[in-house]
Parts: C-alpha cells; sequence; structure tokens
C-alpha cells in the first residue's frame, strides 16, 4: 500500500554558485498521515533521505477529508530531477 497520496515535485531558481552558474533545486510537497518516523524510514529505504538537505511537516487544510498532513522536502542542491525517481515508489 503506498505511503503517499499525492506527490508533487517543482523547479526552483537557486541563485547561482561561486562561479556564477545557475543552480536549480527541487521542491518536493508529499501528502500522506504517516508520522514522521515511517515517512523518514521509508525514504531512507528508497534512497532519498541522504539527499534531503530538509524535511519539513505541513498541514493540508483539508479537514473535511481527515488527510490534514504531509512534508515538504528541499533537496540539496546537487539533486538531479533523475535521483528523485524512486519517489514513484513512496
Amino acid at each position: 500500500m503506498p505511503l503517499a497520496s499525492e506527490v508533487t515535485t517543482r523547479q526552483e531558481d537557486g541563485g547561482s554558485d561561486a562561479g556564477g552558474t545557475p543552480v536549480v533545486r527541487f521542491r518536493t510537497r508529499v501528502r500522506t498521515n504517516a508520522t514522521e518516523g515511517r515517512f523518514k524510514r521509508r525514504l531512507e529505504a528508497l534512497g532519498l533521505l541522504a539527499i534531503a538537505e530538509t524535511i519539513h511537516h505541513y498541514d493540508t487544510n483539508w479537514h473535511w477529508t481527515g488527510c490534514g498532513q504531509g512534508y515538504e522536502i528541499l533537496w540539496r542542491d546537487t539533486t538531479t530531477f533523475a535521483d528523485l525517481g524512486p519517489l514513484a515508489r513512496l
């Protein structure tokens, strides 16, 4: 059974590195009722926890459906979109 009901990833401008090369960052929002510990264990099993820079809990405000939480992940600046393929197996 999937841990996540919805996973969305977006690309953002991460500024530029010391040499002036533009940096692209990825941010993912995962809608889930899983506890933080369970969610992080699943990321670790998929090899994704090591490339996450930050993981923050958020509320979706979907109180009428019972799904009221999720996590937002900012990936390290060296992460490519191809690295995020395992998100499909959350």
